[in-house]
């Protein structure tokens, strides 16, 4: 199974997940295009800025502060791009051709892609909501370097 690996610095522990923060330029690593400088509208969506938090199963143990590898199956990373970009496609203009058909009015079919919109933004909602409950689909892999070096490195003028 191929995964998306990257750098995070864990955030908060809480049981067996923690919660991770990874720069976009690290998110950026893994991309196949690579060519847009970190400055494609993904990054710009899931980035909040120059950081992306979420939460990951920490079967490994990582502790708050630690700088670590995360993985995610990119079956995972795909389906969540079909959800997110080609779902609200889908319906939204499957709805317009549909009213079209049915109605023959411009207006009642540009009435109706608004309200595929409005349906996928519901499931994309519902889904967010259904993935917060589950076991996360990133998992931490490695600790690159414990939280007690990220601080000697940070006293010593590192980015840590």
């Amino acid at each position: 199974m191929i995964k998306t690996e990257q750098l995070a610095k864990v955030i908060e522990t809480d049981g067996s997940s923690a919660t991770v923060e990874a720069s976009r330029s690290t998110m950026c690593e893994g991309c196949e295009s690579r060519d847009c400088g970190g400055a494609c509208t993904v990054g710009d969506l899931f980035s909040h800025g120059r950081t992306m938090r979420t939460r990951a199963d920490n079967a490994i143990g990582a502790k708050t502060g630690d700088l670590v590898e995360i993985s995610t199956p990119t079956g995972t990373v795909m389906s969540h791009a079909f959800l997110v970009f080609i779902l609200p496609l889908i319906l939204s203009v499957g709805a317009y051709f549909l009213a079209r058909a049915l109605t023959g009015s411009g207006k009642t079919a540009i009435i109706s892609m608004g309200a595929g919109l409005v349906v996928s933004l519901a499931v994309v909602l519902i889904a967010e909501a259904a993935a917060k409950r589950r076991r996360p689909d990133v998992a931490i892999v490695k600790i690159i370097r414990e939280a007690e070096e990220n601080e000697r490195q940070d006293g010593e003028g590192g980015d840590g």
